[in-house]
């Protein structure tokens, strides 16, 4: 069974464009995603990059209370859900959690077994390490570790006694919730889904009115000639004047419709 005019048309170009327009939407979802992940990502390295470099620098100066007061005041920032620094034996040596200090890392947990498949230790050509796991609470947390590397007059009988084949010294792990990244990236998709939804609307309000216009009632005056034609409407009857290709036909259904003028051609 055949279908209107209007389904066959406006439909179809109701469906195409709302899905090409989310399709839009959907990569740029992604890509502003993609950016603000790299953002956190960035933001979290280079603070674990500045712990590791004042750690060589406190630990060469011998001052160590320095050291955890960087580390408290550092890991008191929010959103940061675990700030510490273990040495190569993997013995937590200062934790933004003092109850953490002394510690042995359990290189089982989900945080560790992301890098370590094993009870391995990192060696210096090594770099920095990004992860994502699961907290204690369930939260996403995004996770980096920076080497420490060995410098000149690290290995000392004070300080790190028979390390000289190591170039590896220690290493900073520095865990940031995942929360207000996952927050934004809520309002930043309402946002848009707003947009969506209005230039759906829009567009497909606009396709339809000019369809609408140029295409289904040209048609119907046509239609509606060609039965007034067919009951043996006067001459006097207007003909459609939409468009050349509208006038053209209504002149031919005229001719047709008139009794030896079927073989001219129309005007």
């Amino acid at each position: 069974m055949s279908k209107p005019l209007a389904h066959k048309t406006l439909l179809p170009v109701a469906i195409i464009l709302t899905a090409f327009v989310t399709l839009c939407f959907v990569l740029l979802y992604s890509y502003v995603r993609s950016l603000m992940v790299d953002a956190v990502v960035g933001r979290t390295l280079c603070m674990a990059q500045t712990v590791a470099r004042s750690t060589s620098y406190d630990m060469l100066h011998n001052d160590h209370a320095a050291l955890a007061y960087m580390v408290e005041n550092i890991g008191s920032n929010p959103d940061v859900v675990h700030l510490r620094i273990f040495d190569k034996k993997g013995v937590v040596r200062f934790a933004r959690d003092e109850r953490e200090v002394g510690q042995l890392v359990d290189m089982r947990a989900e945080s560790c077994t992301i890098c370590h498949n094993e009870d391995i230790q990192l060696d210096g050509s090594q770099t920095e390490r990004v992860r994502y796991f699961s907290g204690v609470t369930g939260e996403r947390v995004l996770g980096v570790t920076v080497p420490i590397p060995r410098q000149q007059g690290c290995v000392t009988s004070s300080c790190h006694a028979g390390s000289e084949g190591l170039s590896l010294l220690g290493t900073v792990d520095v865990g940031v919730s995942q929360r207000p990244l996952e927050r934004n990236m809520g309002r930043i998709g309402k946002a848009l889904f707003g947009f969506w939804l209005m230039v759906v609307v829009l567009a497909v309000g606009l396709l339809s009115v000019i369809i609408q216009k140029n295409i289904l009632v040209p048609v119907a005056n046509l239609i509606r000639y060609s039965k007034d034609v067919s009951r043996g409407a006067p001459l006097s009857v207007a003909e459609p004047d939409d468009c050349h290709e509208f006038q053209f036909l209504a002149r031919l259904i005229r001719d047709l419709s008139r009794p030896g003028k079927s073989d001219e051609e129309p005007r």
